[in-house]
């Protein structure tokens, strides 16, 4: 039993010892990190005010925009450095009190040169600090107001040295006692001198930083707070060797604990730093008694560490293999990748010497050397005009290949350069032939450019509107037309036009624009007068077409030409003119001609018939017949005008056949044919003026006679539809010639074949009766065949119909 007692201390005292010697070479590991991070954290700070340092000598000027630019560029607030503010400090110019603004009354290094000598040497004032909001209280603070303070500054003025010291509650009660300047003097650069040597009188101020004592020894490491916890104490040494101490807080005595103190920028720092008890309760063979009570179990307890200490190897060799195995697959991967990529890819080591290329590479610069390995080749022998020491970004090569005397390449490459963990320079190139692309974009603009002189020679302008974005692109040519120029900051030019529009036209176009939109129309046509200078108007015809439309049917885009039609107008005009004119001026003549031929008709029929009353009957047949023109002629004068009155009433419909048909009876006997009309059983009223329907329907029943077949029937018929009343002419003839149909309600339009010229017609009556009929709220059609039946139909409005609607 003692044997084992004893065997059991022992292996206490052993395992105890080789646990105890683990744990501290564990709690050496966290503060040898601790104190690593912290020297990289001084580092840091001395870097950022070295940054500062080098915004005063880089800019002509520090303004107090520069500062807060570059301390938003380096994230003070950024909790990784534990920094309050950074600022810089001036030595106040002799005369200009404490407060003056050296920083900003020289704003470039010529007069940083030329500053007189005459300086407030002990007085060093705070003129720029960031962030602003939280740190007003320091803007003009004087180093001279502390003596310890002004002391540390000098000493780093006459040394150069980046130095630290620590704050003094009575120059800013309101940020406490816990902060710390860190100072690093300024010089303006003398190329004579040596450039870390500080030259005094060529002393410009400081660059600071203020530290807190309370978050500076924070944060150093993950484990900090978890495994290890650190107080420190600060020494604050000045001129006179005053001593000013940051105490430490009382801590319990941990298992583990060191005191290490570091000499820094002229400052010792004291650090306390013991383990926590959670890194105690982690630690092997921690409670005692277990093990002294467990005795006899001892040797069983040794085997059990041992197999778990194994098993734990093992783990870790295990996982070691498969982390191995997985940056081996990952690498073969990226290879793979790199291999197959669609993109060329070279790597070149900073002298130029391709180090490797992928397939896609190989094929691309295959022209250039007509060798499928570029390994240790010169890149500059490849790519002589590519610069690996230009900073990184895309650039356009063209190159001309050495075995092909055809189509140079164009190579488009991007650079990228990245250092290897040995510090070596790598240099990536991702390279695309951009020939085709470059060939194509040039055709493409070639053939803009003939369209644009296309446009240009006609003077079509063109738009393009983007509905959706409300932005629009117009033709050189459509802002010639409007006599206007491009804006740089106007997204939709074609609006524009709007506000010069003529107030009469402008409704108008809105609504043929909306119309067309909406999908109610297929174009939107429509002539407006624009005020192109000093109230001179311009007449623009407009044609445009929606050509995107969403799913839903909303409209996306729309296309567009505009031409400027004054010219045309005022001939179309002056033509009107003329028309109407002649018209009228035949007008008056004419019916004397006819009266005085009726006259005479009348009394040649009283006597014995001569040999003139031939004569007499063929001039006032012509007669008729050119009154007839001049009445149509003034019809389509007036529509054009919109000068047609019409006076609509409700009519009786079968009075209004029977009065056509009447009308044509003697028409149709000259043509041999027969006119047939059918009645509604039921009386119909409809909504129309009486006079003009009468005139379509001779007008639709003098054609149809004049073309129907000889001893054939007109027939006039009547049929009720919903709303309106449909009446229709129809003929048995030749029919309507396909490649006339599409003009047979234009004016002046007629059949060009000798039938239809025999026949006579001035081609005015179908536009005339089109007009008329769409005037009184109906529409007008017709159908036919060659040989066949030829119908032509039009609708009126039903008066009971008409007056509902009216009501409601």
């Amino acid at each position: 039993m003692i044997f084992f007692l004893g065997l059991s201390f022992s292996s206490f005292l052993l395992v105890h010892k080789v646990a105890q010697s683990r744990s501290q070479e564990a709690f050496q590991i966290l503060v040898d990190q601790s104190l690593i991070s912290l020297d990289r954290r001084f580092e840091d700070y001395s870097r950022i005010l070295d940054g500062l340092n080098g915004l005063v000598m880089a800019s002509d000027g520090v303004t107090a925009l520069e500062m807060s630019n570059y301390a938003k560029a380096l994230n003070v607030n950024d909790s990784m450095f534990m920094l309050d503010a950074i600022g810089l400090a001036a030595v106040a110019p002799e005369g200009n009190g404490l407060r003056g603004n050296l920083f900003a009354l020289t704003d470039s290094l010529s007069q940083f040169r030329s500053l007189p000598s005459t300086l407030q040497a002990d007085h060093f004032i705070v003129q720029y600090i960031e962030p602003l909001a939280s740190n007003k209280m320091f803007l003009g603070l004087d180093f001279a107001s502390n003596s310890d303070l002004l002391a540390i500054a000098k000493k780093a003025r006459d040394t150069g040295q980046t130095l630290i010291a620590g704050h003094f509650p009575a120059l800013v009660p309101q940020i406490g006692e816990s902060r710390l300047f860190m100072l690093k003097p300024i010089y303006k650069p003398l190329q004579s001198a040596y450039p870390m040597k500080p030259q005094k009188e060529g002393f410009l101020g400081f660059a600071f930083a203020v530290l807190n004592v309370e978050d500076f020894f924070t944060g150093l490491t993950t484990a900090q707070g978890k495994m290890i916890e650190i107080q420190a104490e600060f020494t604050a040494k000045t001129s006179i060797d005053d001593i000013k101490t940051v105490p430490a807080m009382a801590i319990d005595a941990p298992d583990y604990s060191q005191r290490q103190s570091i000499e820094k920028f002229g400052q010792t720092f004291s650090m306390s730093l013991r383990s926590t008890p959670q890194f105690d309760s982690i630690q092997p063979f921690r409670a005692r008694w277990i093990v002294l009570t467990l005795g006899l179990l001892i040797t069983a307890l040794v085997s059990t560490i041992l197999r778990v200490l194994i098993r734990k190897n093992q783990t870790i060799a295990v996982t070691i293999a498969q982390k191995t195995r997985d940056l081996e697959t990952q690498d073969k991967e990226k290879r793979s990748i790199l291999e197959n990529a669609m993109l060329a890819i070279l790597s070149v080591n900073k002298s130029g010497e391709i180090l490797h290329a992928n397939e896609a590479a190989l094929k691309l610069l295959l022209p250039l050397t007509n060798q499928m390995c570029l390994s240790k080749k010169s890149l500059s022998d490849l790519l002589p005009d590519m610069d690996l020491q230009d900073v990184g970004g895309w650039s356009k090569l063209h190159v001309t290949s050495a075995i092909d005397k055809g189509e140079p390449l164009i190579i488009e490459v991007e650079k990228k350069t990245w250092f290897t963990a040995e510090g070596e320079t790598r240099t990536t190139l991702l390279m695309r032939d951009i020939t085709v692309t470059e060939r194509h974009a040039k055709e493409i603009a070639e053939a803009e450019q003939r369209w644009n002189l296309a446009l240009m020679s006609v003077q079509i302008g063109v738009f393009d509107i983007d509905l959706e974005r409300e932005t629009s692109v117009v033709s050189d040519t459509w802002l010639a037309n409007m006599r206007t120029e491009a804006l740089p900051s106007c997204k939709n030019p074609y609006q524009e036009q709007m506000v010069r529009m003529h107030p009469d036209d402008l409704v108008r176009f809105i609504k043929a624009e909306a119309a067309c939109i909406e999908g109610r129309t297929d174009r939107a046509e429509v002539r407006f007068r624009v005020n192109v200078a000093n109230d001179e108007w311009r007449w623009i015809k407009s044609d445009a077409v929606v050509v995107e439309r969403a799913p839903d049917g909303t409209a996306l885009r729309m296309l567009g030409i505009q031409t400027d039609v004054t010219e045309t107008f005022k001939l179309e005009r002056m033509k009107r003119d003329f028309v109407a004119t002649v018209s009228h001026e035949l007008r008056t003549p004419l019916t004397s001609i006819i009266g005085a031929l009726g006259l005479l008709q009348a009394h040649s029929q009283a006597e014995k018939p001569k040999s003139s009353d031939r004569l007499i009957e063929i001039a006032l047949s012509n007669s008729d017949r050119l009154a007839s023109l001049v009445n149509d002629i003034l019809d389509m004068e007036k529509m054009n005008s919109g000068n047609m009155n019409l006076e609509v009433n409700s009519f009786s419909l079968n009075e209004i056949l029977s009065d056509a048909s009447q009308q044509c009876e003697t028409y149709a006997s000259q043509w041999n044919v027969g006119v047939e009309v059918s009645k509604p059983e039921v009386e119909q009223m409809i909504s129309t003026d009486k006079k003009r329907v009468i005139q379509v329907l001779t007008n639709l029943l003098s054609n149809a006679c004049k073309f129907a077949y000889s001893e054939t029937t007109v027939r006039l018929t009547a049929e009720v539809l919903q709303t309106h009343m449909k009446i229709s002419v129809s003929n048995f003839g030749p029919g309507i010639p396909e490649e006339f149909r599409s003009k047979i309600f234009q004016p002046f339009s007629q059949a060009d074949n000798s039938d239809a010229r025999q026949r006579g017609g001035t081609g005015l009556g179908l536009s005339i009766s089109r007009t008329l009929i769409e005037l009184m709220g109906g529409t007008i059609g017709f159908e036919s065949e060659p040989d066949q039946e030829t119908v032509f139909w039009f609708t009126c409005p039903l008066t009971n119909v008409s007056e509902v609607l009216a009501v409601a």
